[in-house]
């Protein structure tokens, strides 16, 4: 290709993307600069071109700001706004030079906000769903109205919610077993359900009472295994306070007379209720769990507890899960746990019973993956007639 030819098109210098830079408090090299002068050059070229083809698909020779937005849609680029007026943009001249800049009018935002006509944004078109029903005893709200939570609660189910709640959280141990059972088969408390899910995200705000940890776990624990509730949206929110328990340094472990390793076991058989039982609801949150998991054990500074939640969690998921996480990052990470194990001083004693859990955790996961993989390539060994020997 000539040179005549590659000098077709606008080219913005580096200079230009220099100044840009600077603007944000950034100093670019010469050569960074041309390379990133070069890239934008593309960028705009790739854009004018798919806008000319919107324009051209519109049957129209005049080209549009819709036009380059959508050709920037179609790219995954965020739209540009505030160019797509029908009026000519006024500029003023500058005394210096011959420089243009347009004239900012002042906006009175009082009358702004309290305007009727609202502007027009560029979000996406979305599609809200009103349903209706034959006998005129459906949904008599009016179209587009935003139903409040409290109205939308009868009488009876704010009275159950607070029944529930209060025994539970409650001194009367039986009087909890019976509320917690009767929240696992309850078939008519599907409005309650976001109410109980913010009840049991309150684990972030009483880390230091084990035992109110471990009750509002057995609230998380009714509401999966209840058959009639469909978790949908809030699965989400569970798997999150699930998860606190199973991961984080709880406020009650700093005293090791509490057992905060229970706690720490039942969530992680919880998490892998969930997943095992709501697997449609969950498939995309396998890989952030794993990730997760994987972090905390990849993090010197995080205490042994955690870390032992974090094995206890791939374990519950499953032997896939150990030999996917665990099991690649097992030899730097028994090192490190071998130094604390092999340090006898008596200010380490603490931390080294919580190696010795972490140790325990451990073998159990690795074991449960061996005997796995040893039940894999059983059937191999058994020839093609599927037919082993028996000793």
């Amino acid at each position: 290709m000539s040179e005549r030819e590659e000098r077709r098109f606008v080219e913005i210098p580096r200079e230009s993307v220099r100044l840009m830079a600077e603007s944000t408090g950034l100093e670019l090299s010469d050569e960074v600069a041309a390379l990133l002068a070069e890239d934008v050059c593309y960028r705009l070229r790739e854009a004018t071109q798919n806008s000319s083809q919107f324009m051209k698909h519109t049957k129209r020779r005049k080209l549009t700001v819709e036009d380059f937005n959508r050709a920037l849609r179609w790219s995954s680029v965020e739209a540009v706004c505030g160019y797509g007026s029908q009026e000519a943009l006024p500029l003023r001249p500058a005394r210096e030079g011959e420089l243009y800049f347009p004239e900012d009018r002042e906006v009175n935002l009082v009358e702004l906000a309290l305007a009727t006509n609202i502007p027009k944004g560029c979000a996406e078109t979305a599609v809200r769903v009103h349903v209706s029903y034959l006998d005129g005893k459906g949904n008599l709200a009016p179209q587009g109205s935003v139903p409040s939570a409290v109205s939308s609660l009868t009488d009876d189910l704010l009275k159950y919610y607070q029944q529930v709640t209060r025994a539970v959280l409650g001194d009367d141990p039986q009087l909890m077993k019976i509320a917690l059972q009767d929240l696992q088969t309850n078939s008519k408390i599907a409005a309650l359900l976001p109410y109980f899910v913010y009840v049991v995200s309150g684990v972030k705000s009483v880390s230091h009472d084990l035992e109110q940890l471990h009750r509002l776990l057995q609230v998380a624990r009714s509401l999966v295994r209840n058959p009639h509730l469909c978790l949908g949206p809030y699965v989400r929110s569970l798997v999150g306070s699930v998860l606190y328990c199973v991961l984080e340094p709880l406020a009650a472990s700093i005293n090791p007379l509490n057992d905060h390793w229970t706690l720490r076991d039942g969530a992680a058989l919880l998490l892998s209720h969930i997943f095992w039982t709501h697997g449609d609801l969950v498939s995309g949150l396998y890989q952030q769990i794993l990730l997760s998991l994987q972090k905390v054990l990849a993090d010197p500074v995080r205490p042994l507890c955690s870390h032992y939640g974090a094995v206890v969690g791939l374990h519950a998921l499953g032997w896939k899960a150990v030999e996917r996480v665990l099991y690649p990052h097992l030899s730097t990470y028994w090192t490190n746990l071998q130094a604390v194990l092999d340090d006898y001083s008596v200010s380490n004693a603490q931390v080294k019973a919580d190696g010795h859990k972490v140790y325990g955790a451990i073998l159990v996961a690795v074991e449960r993956l061996l005997k796995m993989k040893a039940q894999a390539a059983e059937p191999n060994k058994s020839g093609p007639s599927g037919r082993g020997c028996r000793g």
